[in-house]
């Protein structure tokens, strides 16, 4: 009987430690297509965004999709609300609609977590660049996007990368 109840005991232990780690990695909402999500977001970073209380809802949300957040932050433009918040030391940033809609998040990862194929596509495109310890991943409707930083000197790129390590864009500082 001890047996039993120590493997019941273990399975559900894992059980709710696999929840938690797949939660972590919500879906983004199917409502709203791949272009409609990327022009809300565009209408949010042109707005100037002010920082707010989100209703209950967005809370319940957030809480549902991140359960282990912390020191969380929202901010709210064009209808749009950003929440920036922790997990494990890492910075994350999801995108809601007002009905609480899931339309997008980022967080960091090391350089050792972004795929190989994508450290060899930016390191083809800038043969003369190193990897920087900045980059991200970013999940946008349907599509998973990977943001590297790539250093030479003074010159800084963030290059983008959609998951089949196809270039996507970049931005020089």
């Amino acid at each position: 009987m001890k047996i039993i109840f120590k493997t019941l005991s273990i399975t559900g232990t894992l059980f709710l430690m696999s929840l938690t780690v797949a939660a972590q990695n919500p879906a983004v909402s199917t409502k709203y297509s791949d272009e409609q999500i990327e022009t809300q977001i565009q209408s949010y970073h042109a707005a100037n965004a002010r920082d707010v209380f989100p209703d209950e809802t967005l809370s319940q949300q957030l809480k549902k999709d991140f359960p282990t957040a912390r020191d969380i932050e929202w901010e709210t433009a064009a209808g749009i609300y950003e929440a920036e918040f922790e997990i494990k030391q890492k910075d994350y940033k999801a995108f809601y609609d007002v009905g609480g809609n899931l339309l997008m998040y980022a967080f960091e990862i090391q350089p050792s977590g972004v795929p190989a194929i994508i450290r060899n596509a930016a390191k083809s495109k800038y043969p003369k660049f190193k990897l920087d310890r900045d980059a991200k991943k970013i999940v946008i409707g349907t599509k998973v996007l990977y943001r590297v930083t790539m250093e030479s000197g003074e010159t800084e790129i963030e290059a983008t990368y959609n998951s089949d390590g196809n270039f996507v864009k970049e931005h020089y500082d």
